[in-house]
Order: structure tokens, then sequence, then C-alpha cells
């Protein structure tokens, strides 16, 4: 074990020397915070009215149809918040009874129109009695929030077996990993010490991205599996990168291929109709994207999340038998 975490230690330190971990660190941090600005808000997203609690409860039930109430006690409050940031519309009923709209002068179409509306149709006096009935869609969220999500977490998971592969290529060139072979370090300690940057780091990213872009409602015990065993393709595409590279300029050559070759599925699943999603089960990012797609959209139950493990368990281990021996032999020559 204190060998395991030497080479933990080794790999972070080196990192940190070249920045590399600082950079794979703080990049898709600072892009989530930049999402997070263009994200729409549930609140903005749909029509918000202020009614005075005075107003009576069938008026403030009819309003709930059609968008978010606020409650409040006195026409002055109601002022207050209408003045506040945002689109809304206040809603009082004066002494004599006629319902009164308080408007800023700068709301949207339907912010000032559609409460006119829903008013007139509630003084009307042969309304319509229309039956309706809810129903739950899930979550929704914009699709710049739930897309903008998944490729960060991807970014930041394979950005991981990055930081694998290029400490391995470091290693390489000062020619000390030939000195494995008469050390007391085995090949799973070294593997296993090589592999912990590429599963704490991602983990700790994942949670700090969902964090900033505000989507911490969904079952944390989800993200974590599904991060974990995504690592796994992260471990393979670093180790891979790190025995066939033999400097610097071809690990980048080659993580540009491999990146290409692991982002067109995910480019696929959003382009393709779900009946032509067959052909990209071959690629673990396909999984990943769906497991996390239902994820975030709530879509998603254990059942369904571990066939999605499973298909993603099975790619890795596809491609780690058909690169093996290519790995090997890089790493010990």
């Amino acid at each position: 074990m204190r060998r395991i975490v030497s080479i933990f230690q080794r790999d972070l330190y080196s990192s940190l020397r070249d920045n590399l971990f600082l950079y794979m660190l703080l990049m898709p941090l600072l892009l989530a915070i930049g999402l997070r600005f263009f994200l729409p808000s549930a609140q903005s997203a749909s029509l918000q009215y202020a009614l005075n609690k005075s107003i009576g409860k069938e008026v403030i039930t009819e309003f709930e149809k059609y968008g978010r109430v606020e409650i409040y006690n006195t026409d002055e409050e109601i002022i207050r918040r209408v003045n506040q940031i945002g689109d809304i519309a206040g809603i009082t009923q004066n002494e004599a009874g006629e319902y009164q709209i308080i408007l800023e002068g700068n709301e949207g179409h339907d912010t000032e129109a559609i409460p006119q509306k829903i008013l007139r149709d509630i003084t009307r006096e042969n309304r319509f009695i229309v039956d309706y009935q809810f129903t739950d869609l899930g979550t929704v969220r914009a699709p710049t929030a739930v897309y903008g999500t998944i490729f960060l977490v991807l970014t930041v998971i394979l950005a991981g077996g990055m930081v694998i592969g290029f400490n391995i290529i470091e290693e390489k060139e000062n020619r000390t990993l030939k000195a494995l072979s008469v050390s007391p370090v085995t090949r799973w300690e070294y593997v296993l010490g090589r592999s912990l940057i590429g599963i704490l780091l991602p983990v700790f990213q994942v949670y700090l991205i969902l964090l900033i872009l505000g989507i911490w409602d969904v079952n944390l015990w989800m993200v974590l599996l599904t991060t974990l065993v995504s690592t796994s393709m992260a471990l393979l595409v670093g180790f891979f990168i790190g025995g066939v590279s033999t400097n610097q300029l071809g690990g980048i050559a080659n993580l540009k291929a491999v990146f290409l070759l692991l982002v067109l599925p995910v480019v696929g699943a959003l382009m393709l109709p779900e009946e032509k999603h067959i052909f990209l089960y071959w690629a673990p990012t396909y999984w990943t994207f769906t497991a996390f797609k239902g994820i975030i959209l709530k879509t998603i139950d254990w059942i369904r999340l571990s066939i999605q493990i499973g298909g993603l368990l099975t790619t890795v281990t596809i491609a780690f038998l058909l690169l093996k021996e290519r790995m090997r032999k890089g790493l010990i020559s």
C-alpha cells in the first residue's frame, strides 16, 4: 500500500510541476462557471405572478395553472417585487372589487397579456368548465444545461486518463520506467498507483461541476457509481497513450485521435434517432452519455442504470483485450 501511495504522490508532484494538474483541475471548473451564466433558470423560463393573499383562493388557484405564483400580504410588497429583477405581473383587487394588474413597464408580451386573459375568463359570467389533468414529464431542464453538463463530465473523466498518459510518457523519456523491472514494485502496484489520480480527480470534479451548475437534486449515488465505472475508460485511454507514445508530441497526436474517436459517438447520440443508436453501442462514451443523461433528467432507475453500466464495462473490457498486448510492449520497451 505504501508503494501505491508513493507512485500516486510522484504522479501528483510531476503534474503540479508541469502545471498539467492545475490546468486539468481548473479549466473544466472555469468552463462550468461560464456555462452557468448562460443557463436559463427555472423561474425565468416560466410565467410568474405576484398575488395579494386577500384576492381569494379561487383566483390564486386559477393563476397557478398558468405559472408560478408568489403570495404577498400587501399591495406595497407586490409593487416592490414587480420592480425587482425578472418579468412578473402583480395582481391585486381594489376596494370596489375590481382586479388590477401591476406592471413595471418593461415586461414581455406574455407577462402583460396572459394575466388579462386569465382575469377576463374569471370575471366572465358563463365560463366553460374544462376538465384537465396534470402529466408529470420528469424534471424539465434546458438542453443547454443537460448536454453542457454531460460534455463537461466526459471532459474531466477523459482528462484524468490524459494526466496518466503524459506522466507515463515523461517517465519513458527520463528512462525511469525501465527501472520498474528491478524494483520491489509489482506490476499491479504500479497500475493501481498510476490509476489513483485518474479516479480521484474526475470524482472530485464531477461533483463540483454539478454544484456549480445547480444540478444538485439528482441521485448522487448514481453519479458516484457512473463516474467510478467511467474512469475505467479513462484509465484505458491513459495507459494506451502512455504505452504507444514515445514522446510528448507523439502523445498529443495520439490523444487527438483517441479523443476524436470517443467524442464522435456522443455527437451521434445527439444527432441520430433512437432506433439507430445501436450503431453506437461499441463506444464506452455512448454508455456514459446515456447514463448521465438519465441521471440529470431523472428518467433512469437502478435497473436501467445497471444496463448502461454493463454496456460501458463490456466495451471497455473488449477494448482492453484488443489493446493489451500493444500497451504491454509499449510500457516495457
